[in-house]
């Protein structure tokens, strides 16, 4: 067996056991999953797994929704911005053509909860490193 197809042969094999375990957690009980989602790399990855996780189980198994939360702090890069907003539209869509309860959201704070009021109208100092707010 060549290298390739070894690897190849394992990343099927973690691949398959994960959304095993993704699916056994989800028929675990009826409380309905968040998945923070960003459109970088790790939280793709994570959304990717849970929707190929539910595409296996039976229509009839699908009985949780599974809520995508993307948070848009309203600073954000307009192309960036555009593009994950774009993304919640096409998993929207997809989900509903594949019977997946899967229902996408795009949060944003409220105007007097806004970075430019805090930083600007309230006099935040501004995040750093070590000091952060929450959004």
């Amino acid at each position: 067996m060549s290298a390739s197809a070894f690897l190849e042969r394992g990343m099927a094999t973690v691949l398959s056991d994960l959304t095993d375990e993704v699916r056994r957690l989800y028929k675990e009980d009826e409380i309905p999953w968040v998945v923070g989602y960003s459109g970088g790399k790790d939280s793709t990855a994570t959304l990717q797994l849970v929707l190929k996780a539910l595409e296996g189980l039976p229509a009839e198994d699908r009985t949780k929704p599974v809520h995508v939360i993307s948070t848009d702090t309203l600073v954000e890069n307009p192309v960036a911005a555009a593009w994950v907003s774009r993304s919640l539209d096409v998993m929207a869509q997809t989900a509903d053509d594949l019977d997946l309860p899967i229902k996408p959201h795009r949060l944003t704070p409220k105007v007097e909860d806004s970075f430019w009021v805090n930083l600007i109208g309230r006099g935040y100092a501004a995040p750093r490193p070590k000091f952060r707010w929450c959004t």
